[in-house]
């Protein structure tokens, strides 16, 4: 049996629908609480502040405390600091967090920890995979409790590794996306002496990554720009990625950050994923600085840092890990480095955004319900022919998303858009469906 509840990062999809109805939570819940926890043993779980996680997370309590596990809450917190607190506390063997990070409030997610504050393996979600799909019986009684306070270590743990270094007198504009960040973040940057201007800090349930946050930084660098500030930063729903935005308004993707920081820290290699834009490997090779690339998902950046040495990795839609400090995507960590090492090198943001010439990139989705439609002869002959006719001079990588029904097509090319749209509305003939 494969791992096919789990996409690119843990479970995801529409709410009420399963595995993310009452039903599907209560079983993940048993699940988990038997692969990783003996009875009495104690799991942590936590949320992001959309209008289902509440239920979610009461639904993952019962199926927990069902073959005996205690159960803690520490209510709404970025995913990055439930891992932080799963492998800091030492009381417990397994964290869990409900969130869907970057994508709309109809959809939510489970995302599983170890007691080290890691992601899963494939190896041990194809085994959860089996669990969720068995009968699994009730083993005793466990206990639930709330303990909010946890969260402050969290908070502290991103002042502290700023290593007493300080951002006094920068103006800075932070989106939280209204998503689990929100007022975290500004109590952050104002501890480590910046002033902080607060968007989208005021979550409804329903508002979380709507028109705002790494997805959408247009009203970011229109505040940024009509302010005179130094810079914006945007995280996502559940804050493990960010991205940047410069005192013109211009965007800077985890490519940038990557770049940033590995250079400012004189880094020996730097492990990106397969959707790294070309010029960073140009870059990087200017520098001097090797650049590995692996599959989509912070987690297998991991497991590439783990196997290379490297002390940075990331991905371009802001995921940027640390293995030194946190084994996970943290987005609120990545803003911290970055502007430090930007304040000091004496160079600006902006400076620093254009030492990177990308190659013009295009990301066209087109919606795909089976993965294997992608296998069909037709297609991947259509794939070869269209890679071949771009050669040297550009690059096209084809993959499902890991967290949405969809396929993205991504093309580097002169004229990205424009090819990029043309091999979409070929392959939407093909595979029946529309581009967006």
């Amino acid at each position: 049996m494969g791992r096919d509840l789990f996409g690119t990062d843990g479970v995801r999809g529409l709410v009420g629908q399963y595995p993310l109805d009452q039903a599907g939570a209560e079983q993940i819940g048993r699940a988990v609480g038997m692969y990783f926890a003996e009875a009495g043993q104690r799991i942590l779980i936590a949320s992001d502040p959309r209008e289902s996680s509440a239920e979610l997370v009461a639904s993952l309590i019962l199926g927990l405390t069902t073959v005996g596990v205690n159960v803690t809450t520490v209510g709404v917190i970025p995913t990055p600091g439930l891992a932080y607190l799963a492998r800091e506390d030492g009381e417990f063997v397994a964290g869990v967090m409900v969130t869907a990070s970057h994508n709309k409030y109809e959809y939510n997610g489970i995302k599983v920890f170890d007691g080290n504050g890691d992601k899963l393996t494939d190896a041990i979600e194809t085994e959860l995979n089996s669990l969720i799909k068995s009968t699994i019986e009730a083993r005793s009684s466990g206990t639930a409790t709330e303990n909010s306070t946890l969260a402050q270590a969290y908070e502290d743990f991103l002042v502290s590794s700023a290593g007493g270094l300080k951002l006094d007198g920068l103006h800075l504009a932070v989106d939280s996306a209204n998503g689990a960040a929100s007022g975290l973040a500004e109590r952050v940057f104002n501890r480590l002496g910046a002033q902080v201007t607060a968007l989208f800090d005021k979550p409804d349930g329903k508002n979380i990554n709507a028109g705002c946050g790494a997805t959408d930084t247009k009203a970011l660098a229109e505040t940024v720009v009509s302010n005179k500030l130094a810079a914006g930063i945007a995280l996502d729903g559940d804050a493990d990625r960010v991205m940047l935005v410069d005192e013109q308004g211009r965007q800077l993707t985890g490519d940038h950050l990557l770049y940033i920081l590995a250079v400012s820290n004189k880094l020996d290699g730097v492990v990106g994923t397969v959707m790294a834009n070309l010029g960073l490997d140009l870059a990087f090779k200017g520098q001097g600085i090797k650049f590995d690339r692996a599959k989509v998902g912070d987690r297998y950046v991991l497991e590439d840092l783990e196997q290379t040495g490297f002390r940075l990795g990331g991905e371009q839609s802001g995921h940027i890990i640390f293995p030194e400090l946190l084994k996970t995507g943290d987005g609120l960590l990545a803003a911290v480095q970055t502007l430090l090492a930007v304040a000091n090198s004496g160079k600006s943001l902006a400076e620093w955004r254009d030492e990177i010439k990308m190659v013009p990139q295009a990301l066209v989705n087109i919606p795909l319900e089976d993965n294997s439609q992608l296998e069909r002869p037709e297609v991947k002959a259509f794939l070869q022919e269209q890679t071949e006719a771009l050669g040297a001079a550009g690059r096209l990588l084809i993959r499902p998303s890991g967290t949405e029904p969809l396929a993205r097509v991504m093309v580097e090319a002169p004229d990205a858009q424009k090819t990029a749209q043309q091999i979409a509305e070929r392959l939407q003939e093909l595979l029946g469906s529309k581009s967006s």
